[in-house]
């Protein structure tokens, strides 16, 4: 259904157009084929199903401008980067920086296509406007690729960095696109790094599609922590071969306006996906993450853990979709989605769905929303433990479960200490 069209709906088409036909390089034809969708699906309203939750009155009153080109220094960078021991990229407001990245990227290889020598990418899986809108806007497409066969011994870490405008009135626009292809048989992990360079807001598109690859193992994960200023749309494809495993962990804790979606396909007998994400949306934050996952073939197993933690009037939403193809016997599929409430004013509005056409098949889905148990503070207090630390520590185990996907130390303390940060409010 198209969007409602409305003077603010018109002005802000009429602006991303803009965008578009001023790009200086010439455009792909996927790139006008997208564009082409957006304008035939406008602008989404509070009407529609999938937004009634994620209102985006806040991000249409600003006026959209391209980022503009600033430089940023070695020693920004290495404010914002994690430090990891891994194969570094790094972006700057939509394009690749050579300069700031490494040279040497292992086994993984990488090439960035841009302008109308970009080559065409698998057909999104499950396509809205925003998905269009990124495919249309952004500039380069990133291929990176682990052949068959290989194991990186250390990880790809990709790392974003966006630049706000001043104006509190206008939004630095930028959109990155990365393509992933892991080989047969290849095991890889590929970290995604989103951060601001400053408190200034801007509006990002982040799209990543993964090819995956017969017998491949591939560990994934996003950290979205832009500045609270800011709004992220972000669209993740995977598609899954035979006996492949992979995980993909998604980490909302920044911007004040965050949707992700992460959808998948799994396409040859006997693969393990899971899917999970940890959301903090305090302080009139909306954060959105939904999943879309086709199980097509039989004996794969998938399971996906979605928690949310809201603070401070922050909101969040989840809304999951399992669907299993008439032929996709003995599939094992699970979807949890549990969420607590450190306040009153705090909200969570959660709809796991399935879709089930097979025979024997063991699939199931539950969301709960609560807030912290009594009888735990009371047995943590009655140890001399503070009401405040108490908090902390029902906190920390409720995140834990997702936390403890991540597979790699150093990401891991780095996810505990925005956590920590985030929590910083909570009184006693």
């Amino acid at each position: 259904m198209a969007g409602l069209l409305n003077n603010s709906n018109t002005r802000v088409l009429t602006q991303w157009h803009q965008l578009f036909s001023g790009q200086r390089a010439a455009r792909s034809a996927e790139a006008y084929t997208h564009w082409q969708d957006v304008e035939r699906l406008g602008l989404p309203t509070r009407q529609h199903e999938h937004w009634k939750y994620t209102p985006l009155d806040g991000l249409l009153v600003h006026r959209f401008v391209p980022a503009t080109a600033r430089a940023v220094a070695t020693a920004d960078r290495d404010v914002l980067d994690l430090g990891l021991d891994a194969c570094r990229l790094v972006f700057v407001d939509g394009h690749f920086a050579p300069a700031l990245s490494d040279s040497d990227t292992g086994v993984w290889h990488v090439e960035v296509e841009e302008g109308a020598a970009r080559k065409a990418l698998p057909a999104p899986i499950q396509p809205e406007v925003f998905l269009h809108l990124t495919e249309s806007l952004s500039q380069e497409t990133t291929r990176i690729r682990l052949p068959a066969g290989k194991s990186a011994q250390r990880p790809l870490y990709l790392l974003h960095i966006s630049q706000g405008s001043g104006d509190q009135e206008t939004l630095s626009t930028l959109h990155y696109r990365h393509h992933l292809d892991i080989g047969a048989s290849a095991h890889g992990q590929v970290i995604e790094h989103f951060v601001s360079m400053n408190a200034h807001g801007h509006f990002s598109g982040a799209r990543t599609s993964m090819v995956i690859g017969d017998n491949a193992h591939l560990s994934y994960i996003k950290l979205a922590f832009e500045s609270r200023a800011s709004y992220h749309f972000g669209h993740n494809d995977i598609s899954v071969g035979r006996d492949a495993v992979v995980c993909s962990s998604t980490f909302i804790l920044g911007a004040g306006l965050t949707r992700h979606q992460t959808s998948a396909q799994l396409n040859g007998e006997g693969s393990n996906l899971s899917i999970n994400s940890l959301l903090l949306p305090s302080g009139q934050d909306i954060s959105d993450t939904r999943t879309y996952l086709e199980h097509n073939k039989g004996y794969c197993l998938s399971r996906q853990l979605h928690k949310v933690i809201a603070r401070d009037r922050g909101k969040g939403v989840f809304n999951g979709l399992i669907k299993v193809a008439k032929h996709a016997l003995k599939t094992d599929g699970q979807m949890i989605n549990n969420n607590l409430l450190l306040d009153r004013l705090s909200e969570v509005n959660a709809e796991p769905q399935m879709e089930i056409y097979a025979d024997d098949v063991k699939c199931n889905h539950g969301a709960t929303v609560g807030r912290i148990d009594q009888e735990q503070m009371f047995y943590l207090r009655s140890r001399g433990i503070t009401h405040k630390d108490a908090q902390k520590m029902i906190i920390y185990a409720f995140a834990a479960e997702v936390t403890e996907t991540i597979g790699h130390d150093g990401v891991h303390d780095t996810v505990l200490a925005r956590i920590t940060d985030a929590l910083q409010g909570v009184t006693e």
